[in-house]
């Protein structure tokens, strides 16, 4: 992009100035913040594109969806084994039989009607029942993280964007493979960035915070602002000049990037100072001079 500039002058305060603004009009190009081609996580082909061309959309939202019905199957399967709780309720119930069973055994051992080996059988009966209600536990455990593993597996197949933006091109279409390829391409336009290559001249004027007026083709006559975000702290000696990045909020997508623009930049520069006249010299201590009269 060629590098045009103008400066101009603009006094300030009646009579002997006392200060001026200096501007600075730089060429810029408003782009999007950001480009993203999307593709997917894992193999597969394409079922359904959602969007189109053109298409604005908002982060999180689904994009594509890709071929899943052997990752639903295992999903509901999931769902329902997690969702089972009969196997721990049976061990519940085993336990508490075993439980009072023991409590009856008990009472009758200390009247010496049961034998050793009977209060042996109904106590472990009573452990043995606990450690299969644990199992049964850790087994309702392992089918939840498989449905959560499902879930993943089945979610990984739904393609949502990761940005707010505009969809910019579509690569597939479906029936076709996504393996190491991308699907579409966004691009982020709100903020939008604009960049610029100013002069060595300018450098150390324009400064990181500082807003400026932009000025791009499109929308004609569209006059909004932008702050400078990076200024890059190396000059090309090659061209004598160095790169400036602003960034432009567009809230509305009001503006559009891949235009050129104008930057206006306003530097405020100390008014000169001037020295004061020193004041007439005037001797101290010398005796004054008679004037000479003629006759």
């Amino acid at each position: 992009m060629p590098i045009r500039h103008h400066f101009f002058c603009a006094l300030l305060g009646p009579g002997l100035f006392s200060g001026a603004v200096l501007a600075a009009n730089l060429d810029c190009m408003v782009k999007p913040e950001m480009y993203v081609e999307l593709s997917s996580p894992v193999a597969g082909t394409v079922a359904a594109l959602l969007v189109d061309k053109g298409d604005h959309v908002a982060k999180g939202q689904p994009l594509a969806q890709l071929e899943a019905s052997v990752e639903l199957a295992k999903f509901n399967q999931a769902k329902a084994d997690a969702e089972s709780s009969s196997e721990v309720r049976n061990q519940k119930v085993k336990l508490e039989y075993a439980t009072r069973n023991r409590t009856r055994y008990r009472s009758l051992a200390t009247t010496n009607v049961i034998s050793q080996i009977e209060k042996d059988k109904v106590e472990t009966e009573v452990v043995l029942a606990g450690i299969e209600l644990k199992k049964a536990e850790e087994r309702k455990k392992s089918a939840m993280l498989a449905l959560e593993m499902a879930k993943a597996q089945l979610e990984v197949k739904t393609i949502k964007s990761p940005i707010d933006g505009i969809v910019i091109d579509r690569y597939a279409m479906p029936g076709e493979s996504v393996s190491d390829r991308a699907i579409m391409k966004l691009a982020q336009v709100n903020p939008l960035r604009v960049e610029l290559i100013a002069p060595t001249e300018y450098f150390g004027l324009i400064q990181p915070g500082m807003d400026v007026e932009v000025r791009p083709e499109l929308p004609a006559k569209k006059v909004v602002r932008a702050t400078v975000t990076k200024v890059d702290q190396l000059i090309d000696p090659a061209s004598g000049s160095f790169t400036v990045r602003m960034t432009l909020p567009n809230p509305s997508d009001e503006l559009i990037g891949g235009v050129n623009c104008i930057a206006t930049f306003d530097f405020a520069t100390p008014a000169p100072t001037t020295t004061p006249s020193p004041p007439p010299f005037v001797p101290q201590n010398v005796a004054p001079v008679s004037p000479v009269i003629k006759r």
